[in-house]
């Protein structure tokens, strides 16, 4: 097994998701995320991290490859990076493209946690963001990556299809506008679904780079920025909260057949 070299950054988000139409909803929520560089060359200098951050062992953070992917469990993060430049791969037909990948994700707190979205960041070997893919989770056991290819090598702004059933609120059809930035020390998401050309959910996430260290760990446990199975909490609470507001709720189609698809280029509005 390699050992896992690569760097890590810890990072404070801001959520905000907001529903439109006849019954409107909003909802805000602070966590925090890890960014992960999925290196597969050994460094020559070590690097430490906190001693309550871990690597696929118990703590009170810890990350875990097998909990992303095409759910195989793989085993060490070189197995990641292989997989997902191999997504990469697919969506350009470009086999040398692919220099360094970095991983958005939530931590596990205390070995419990949920991954509604994450988000892989592909860089060429000129430092230039050239994809990026969001890996959705379902509540149900179902996964699906979307990759989106950086036409002009600044933000990457694509249209998709909506393939994975994500809430018993909305349908599985309709459109997802998605947007991922990621400079300097800040990183903003937004994912904007649409149905029948009508904007009906916006989902934005802004990230601002925090130290890694254990004070800023314990702070974000104490002020409950984090505790265990805080996400899967939040997501059963918005949904309990939408029932009582009498929502309209679909029937859960069958598994995913398809894990992955391609985005189209956003013209500008």
């Amino acid at each position: 097994m390699k050992p896992f070299t690569g760097d890590i950054k810890f990072f404070e988000a801001n959520i905000f998701h907001e529903r439109y139409g006849k019954k409107k909803h909003f909802f805000k929520n602070r966590t925090n995320a890890i960014l992960i560089d999925l290196k597969t060359k050994p460094q020559k200098k070590i690097l430490k991290y906190p001693s309550l951050f871990s690597l696929e062992k118990f703590n009170l953070l810890t990350w875990s490859a097998s909990k992303h992917g095409n759910q195989s469990k793989f085993s060490t993060s070189h197995d990641l990076y292989q997989f997902i430049k191999n997504l990469c791969i697919n969506r350009s037909k470009d086999k040398e493209g692919i220099h360094k990948i970095k991983l958005l994700t939530f931590p596990k707190v205390l070995n419990f946690g949920f991954n509604p979205l994450s988000v892989y960041f592909c860089y060429n070997n000129k430092g230039l963001l050239i994809h990026s893919i969001f890996e959705v989770r379902n509540t149900f056991g179902d996964m699906h990556h979307y990759v989106l290819r950086n036409i002009n090598l600044k933000n990457i702004s694509q249209k998709t299809s909506k393939k994975l059933f994500v809430s018993p609120f909305y349908p599985k059809k309709g459109n997802y506008k998605l947007f991922a930035n990621y400079v300097q020390d800040m990183i903003m998401i937004s994912v904007e679904y649409s149905l029948n050309n009508q904007k009906v959910f916006l989902a934005n996430m802004k990230l601002k780079e925090i130290k890694f260290n254990n004070l800023n760990i314990l702070k974000a446990f104490l002020k409950c920025s984090i505790y265990p199975g805080k996400i899967w909490i939040n997501i059963h609470l918005q949904a309990f909260i939408l029932w009582f507001k009498r929502v309209n709720l679909y029937k859960i189609p069958s598994s995913e057949k398809v894990k992955h698809s391609f985005g189209i280029k956003v013209s500008k509005d």
